[in-house]
Formats: C-alpha cells, sequence, structure tokens
C-alpha cells in the first residue's frame, strides 16, 4: 500500500541517489518500521501469533484510527483539534444516556429512544459541535489550539456532570451488537466489525482527498497558505469550518464504537487519545505543518503505536511503563516531522549539498 506523502520529492533531484533514499524513507519509511515491529514481535512473542491476538490488534487500533483520520484534515491545513478525546467521551455519553433512558448509573432501563436515533443524536452533535469550532476559528480568527482546547474542558465537564462520574451502562442490541460483532474468517480468524468501519471511512477519505475540489482544496490551504488560497478562489472559510466539522463527526463516530464495546458511556471513554491521534497522523508522514500527507500513512501510524503498546503487554513490560513510551513516541514523532521537513541542515539528506 503506497503511502501519500510528497513531502522529499522537491527537495533532492530526482536522479540523485540520496533523493531516491530520501523519497523512498519519506514514502514508505513508516511501511517499512512497522512492518519490522510486526516481525519482531512475531518472533519473540508466540501468543502474539494467535488469531485472538491479531483480532485485539485490529479492534484497538479502530477507534483510534478514526480519530486520526479525522485530525489528519484538520493538521493537513496547519490545525489542530485538542477535543477529539472529549468528544469520543461526550458523544459515547451521549449515546448512552439516550439509549438508557437516564443519565442515572445502573442497569439498562426500557424507556430509552432506539439505538439508531441516540447513534444519529450523537453523531449529529459531533458534527454540529465540530462545525461550531471551526466557525469560530474562522469568523472570529481564533487559534485553534485555543478553541479546541476550551472544547475540550468543556465536553469533558458536560460529560463527568450528566454522568456523575460513572459510566451509563446500556446492552448492546440491534445495530450496537453488529456494529461490535466480528467477520468470521477461515482457521478462526476474524475481523472486528469496528475495524471495517475504520476502512470504510478511510476509503472515503482518500477518495474526497484525492479525487475532489475539497480534497484540492485542502491540499492548497496547507501547502500554499490562507491568502494565497483565497487569492486562488478558494473559499477559505468554508473549506476550514466543514474540515472541524470531519473532525467531530469523525471524533463521534469513534465514540459510540467505543461506548458499544463497553457497553457503557463514560467520560473517561476517550484518555489520550489527543495525543496519539496527533502522533500517529505525524508518524504516518502527515507534516505539523501541512500541505502533504494522506490518510494511509495515518492507519500506519496508528499500527505502529498500538503494536509498540501491545509489544509492552507480550514482552511484560511494566504497565506503568505505558505513559513513558507514549511520550517517547509523540517525541520521536515531532523529531521525525522536523526531519522530513528538513529543518535541522546537518539532517537534510544531502540538501544542502545539492544547493551548491
Amino acid at each position: 500500500m503506497a503511502l501519500e506523502t510528497r513531502a522529499v520529492e522537491q527537495q533532492q533531484p530526482k536522479g540523485s541517489l540520496v533523493g531516491r533514499v530520501g523519497g523512498f524513507l519519506a514514502n514508505a519509511g513508516p511501511m517499512v518500521v512497522f512492518v519490522f515491529l510486526f516481525l519482531i514481535l512475531w518472533a519473540l512473542s508466540p501468543p502474539f501469533r494467535s488469531p485472538t491476538s491479531i483480532g485485539l490488534l485490529l479492534l484497538e487500533a479502530a477507534a483510534i484510527a478514526i480519530v486520526a483520520a479525522g485530525q489528519t484534515y484538520v493538521i493537513m491545513i496547519g490545525g489542530i483539534d485538542l477535543s477529539v478525546e472529549a468528544m469520543v467521551s461526550f458523544s459515547g455519553v451521549v449515546c448512552a444516556i439516550l439509549i438508557a433512558g437516564t443519565n442515572i448509573a445502573g442497569g439498562q432501563v426500557s424507556d430509552g429512544i432506539p439505538a439508531e436515533f441516540a447513534i444519529l443524536a450523537a453523531l449529529g452533535a459531533g458534527l454540529l459541535i465540530g462545525l461550531f469550532q471551526g466557525g469560530l476559528i474562522t469568523w472570529f480568527r481564533m487559534n485553534p489550539l485555543i478553541v479546541t482546547l476550551g472544547f475540550r474542558s468543556i465536553l469533558l465537564g458536560v460529560s463527568l456532570v450528566w454522568t456523575s462520574g460513572a459510566g451509563i451502562n446500556i446492552n448492546r442490541v440491534g445495530v450496537l451488537d453488529a456494529m461490535t460483532s466480528r467477520i468470521r474468517l477461515f482457521g478462526g480468524w476474524n475481523i472486528p466489525a469496528p475495524f471495517l468501519i475504520a476502512l470504510i471511512l478511510f476509503a472515503v477519505s482518500w477518495v474526497i482527498l484525492r479525487h475532489t475540489r475539497f480534497g484540492r482544496y485542502t491540499y492548497a490551504l496547507g501547502d500554499g497558505g490562507e491568502e494565497a488560497s483565497r487569492l486562488s478562489g478558494i473559499n477559505v472559510n468554508r473549506v476550514k469550518i466543514w474540515i472541524y466539522g470531519i473532525s467531530g463527526l469523525f471524533a463521534a463516530v469513534a465514540g459510540v464504537l467505543v461506548m458499544a464495546r463497553l457497553r457503557s458511556g463514560a467520560y473517561q471513554n476517550g484518555t489520550n487519545l489527543t495525543l496519539i491521534s496527533v502522533a500517529a497522523v505525524v508518524i504516518g508522514g502527515t507534516p505539523l505543518t501541512g500541505g502533504k500527507g494522506g490518510v494511509w500513512g495515518t492507519m500506519v501510524g496508528v499500527f505502529i503505536i498500538r503494536i509498540v503498546e501491545q509489544g509492552m503487554v507480550y514482552l511484560s513490560v511494566p504497565s506503568n511503563a505505558k505513559e513513558i513510551v507514549l511520550g517517547i513516541i509523540i517525541v520521536l514523532a515531532v523529531m521525525l516531522d522536523v526531519i522530513r521537513q528538513g529543518e535541522v541542515s546537518w539532517l537534510r539528506l544531502g540538501k544542502g549539498r545539492t544547493a551548491e
């Protein structure tokens, strides 16, 4: 699967060895890293080779990947969405309360609305809140870091108040059961339905970004900047607003899936997903400055993070070290972004020498 990064192509002469190596690393580097880590864990941990373990890897990656896909849109225009983990929690809480018919923790209550309508309400809330954040950022020229950080606090606070800090339990019936089911394959292998949903969203996103006018505008906004995009006739405000709406919608989809899987809507459901989603996007080849990259690279970034986390479990690394490893991954992701952009002269893969 080819990644969608274009970072090195314009930095090196196409015929040079350094240029070809740099282009290969920019395009296929994340996939090479994932395959290497996968093979190492496969060799060192026999339990990892089981169908159950691989199915768990796909299941755990699904919600993270969906959040990261929405984050990819935002980072591609040079923005950031710090509210996604709160949106995951908030949408799950909204959906669970509507299904249960109560915001009091306990067993399932029968007078809630059908799950289909509850899911639509949760997704609609995610979309509208994302659009509203985009509106504040564009119409009032507010910093996206501040806006989304503020909404992170608001959404987590609302989720906490509505649930009084306890999860709202539900029963998995009907559509919720289908969303958390597994597609059985031969030999005991299976594919979790949440991962199939993630693949569908990624495929749709790839088509949007690569084969629609909206996608071209998204790349242009990150590559050339807002002023140049306006001069080119692009409605910058509309594009930015819809991009934040997409991020909110995708985070809400992930929130519903997490809620359905855990059978509970709780304000803790989205913990750490903001940091993980940003790290996955950057590891996958989309720079923080935007204008390049793509969703399939983000998918690979998600799997790199998940394979590291799962490997820690199978190799009996103390669970307390998880936060340390996550922090290291985030720092390395940003360092990789800096290297890709050629901002450190002695790490430019020969860029400085070719200019001579």
